[in-house]
């Protein structure tokens, strides 16, 4: 009976070890890409602690909590973990639109406003309309018409490595942006019409239609201030066609795509306000 009663006491005292041998902590890790059976010592600000069977009990390794996607501890619980820079939830308190006016737009004939969205860290969609003729008339041609814009932009982060780096603002910085343009409007022109001899013309008014569409690589930089007001300063070059009846170079939207090139120009400075709860 004792011999029984050894045996039971033996084997659940077996059960029990191997039990706390397969209730050990994972660690899930990037760069390199592994997963790291351990017991989880400390999770601090910036860095994961743990012991390691196959070593010694007095020695604690650390890792860096970036280099970390999720824990999944003994008692089956799991804790997941963001990037300090590309982490969504490290700007959950900033506001992620904007509403902007491309500021020298009016001067030269039409009014651009944009919207900008955080889609994530280091990426924002751009969507701009803007119409024609709501500026000043440099030409005297009354324009009238419609141009829409729409980019993508990549912000740069740093060339160096820091645990603690993270954007100041997720909408600040500078930036590369592949953006389309469309556009459509009419304007008049001039032509001279003579009647029977060079001696005897009339001045004659006419209306034309323009069709443009271009396809530019945008690069600038955004500055975010308080987290209401940013100023966006960029320039961009790219290629345009379409329908230019009277091969003008500037389209309210961009200049160039006149018979001589192809090539388009932009640049300009934007104005805006932050928008959104934060």
């Amino acid at each position: 009976m004792k011999t029984i009663t050894r045996f039971m006491a033996s084997a659940l005292l077996a059960l029990a070890g191997s039990g706390a041998l397969l209730a050990q902590d994972v660690i899930y890790r990037i760069n390199p890409s592994d997963t790291i059976p351990c017991k989880i010592v400390e999770i601090g600000e910036e860095l994961v602690k743990y012991k390691a069977d196959t070593y010694s009990q007095d020695l604690t390794f650390t890792v860096d909590k970036n280099k970390i996607t999720r824990i999944v501890f003994g008692n089956g619980k799991e804790m997941t973990f963001a990037d300090s820079m590309f982490g969504k939830e490290n700007y959950e308190t900033q506001r992620k639109n904007a509403i902007k006016l491309s500021f020298l737009s009016p001067l030269m004939g039409a009014t651009l406003l944009s919207y900008e969205h955080s889609v994530k860290p280091g990426q924002s969609m751009e969507f701009g309309l803007g119409i024609i003729g709501a500026g000043r008339d440099v030409d005297d041609v009354n324009p009238f018409g419609a141009v829409a814009k729409f980019g993508y932009k990549f912000i740069t982060s740093p060339d160096w490595y820091d645990r603690r780096q993270r954007y100041a603002h997720i909408l600040k910085g500078s930036y590369i942006k592949p953006e389309v343009t469309f556009l459509h409007y009419t304007s008049d022109y001039y032509w001279v019409d003579y009647i029977g001899s060079t001696d005897t013309y009339k001045i004659v008014k006419d209306k034309t239609v323009t069709t443009m569409f271009s396809v530019m690589l945008v690069g600038g930089k955004q500055w975010v201030f308080n987290d209401l007001f940013l100023v966006d300063l960029f320039a961009g070059v790219g290629y345009g066609f379409g329908h230019n009846p009277r091969n003008e170079s500037w389209h309210y939207g961009f200049l160039g795509a006149d018979n001589d090139t192809p090539l388009t120009l932009t640049a300009g400075i934007k104005i805006g306000f932050l928008l959104g709860k934060k």
